[in-house]
């Protein structure tokens, strides 16, 4: 589940049988304008794995712009292609060359090729079997890509909570413990010769929790690819152990990077929601998902409860007006609505 490569080496390997070709590989992004050539499989020679095929060459190149599957009857005398790889596809003896684009959410997340060492036409069903193929190896990518980042969002999630027990508890003790030495200190008579090893010991208790500061803000503070789905899954755990209501946190695409102001009225808008959840609701559980949509980001909130009052009656607290004035601040906005569970969805999105 976290090693793409394997997992599309894995769909490489059963394309020969699959789809009746000789040989298959992938082209993966390279840069914005190129493939480089990756998970080669029944290759003789060396030259075709880490070949770079820019935008518009050879077959790969014409497929990364058309993004649709193609292919030749006989690579080296095709005439609708460019042959700058003539000689690398002559050493590797290919005749026959089908290349389609893996695609998953409209992302082109590289090319899957085949080749046969004689000249053959590949008909409807073999460019679909390989399109089904493509379609598998984006899939795992995706799935790698995404179970990489849930991973990553529990692992810093976990780092703030443990940052927050310690401060809640070491950082106290050290509150105390310097707060007991001044007030020794004020009891002594002036002279005393204890008077200096309590002062080092209040300077010492005192570096000791600017240190402690310090290592409490790095262990906390998310990187900013990670900080959304962070603070999402700290609310739903929160939610959850305060209400015993079950509630999941599903990342359902990519994100683009969004500013703080921006991360923090999705973050506020689904603490409001779930706190509505909770006094409203009677919901048995709640999703929340997070996905890139309209060039921006949006939280869904689910609930399966009661639902929302008829018409004319509202609910007092329920926050809408101040959800959708947080949104507002930065340019996104807010939706509300029953879903097929008969509960409420709430949706907020900003730009991102």
């Amino acid at each position: 589940m976290f090693d793409g490569p394997a997992a599309i080496r894995r769909v490489v390997e059963t394309v020969p049988a699959l789809c009746g070709v000789d040989a298959a590989w992938v082209g993966e992004p390279h840069g914005t304008d190129s493939l480089v050539l990756r998970h080669t499989l029944n290759i003789r020679s060396p030259e075709v794995n880490g070949l770079v095929i820019p935008a518009g060459r050879g077959l790969g190149g014409q497929v990364l712009v058309e993004r649709r599957p193609l292919w030749v009857r006989d690579y080296t005398r095709a005439a609708t292609i460019t042959h700058h790889f003539n000689p690398v596809v002559q050493a590797e003896d290919v005749g026959a060359m089908i290349a389609v684009p893996m695609v998953h959410g409209g992302r082109l997340l590289g090319v899957l090729y085949g080749a046969n060492r004689f000249a053959a036409s590949y008909d409807d069903r073999a460019t679909q079997l390989f399109e089904q193929a493509g379609a598998r190896a984006a899939a795992a990518a995706v799935v790698a890509e995404r179970t990489r980042h849930a991973a990553e969002v529990a692992v810093h999630e976990e780092r703030r909570r443990v940052a927050l027990d310690l401060h809640d508890t070491v950082g106290a003790m050290l509150f105390t413990i310097g707060a007991g030495i001044r007030g020794l200190l004020a009891e002594l008579p002036p002279g005393d010769r204890l008077h200096g090893r309590l002062s080092d010991l209040e300077e010492q208790a005192a570096e000791a929790a600017a240190a402690l500061r310090g290592s409490l803000h790095a262990l906390s503070a998310p990187p900013d690819r990670v900080a959304l789905g962070v603070a999402l899954r700290g609310d739903c755990r929160a939610f959850q152990e305060r209400t015993g209501i079950v509630a999941r946190l599903i990342t359902v695409t990519e994100l683009p990077p969004l500013p703080p102001a921006h991360v923090r009225a999705l973050t506020d808008t689904a603490k409001e929601a779930l706190l509505n959840v909770e006094k409203h609701a009677r919901a048995r559980s709640v999703v929340v998902s997070v996905f890139a949509a309209s060039d921006g980001v949006t939280v869904r909130i689910a609930d399966d409860g009661v639902g929302l009052p008829p018409a004319g009656r509202t609910r007092e607290g329920l926050g809408v007006a101040a959800m959708s004035e947080r949104l507002a601040r930065v340019g996104g906005r807010l939706s509300m609505g029953r879903n097929e569970d008969g509960g409420v969805t709430v949706q907020a999105w900003v730009p991102a």
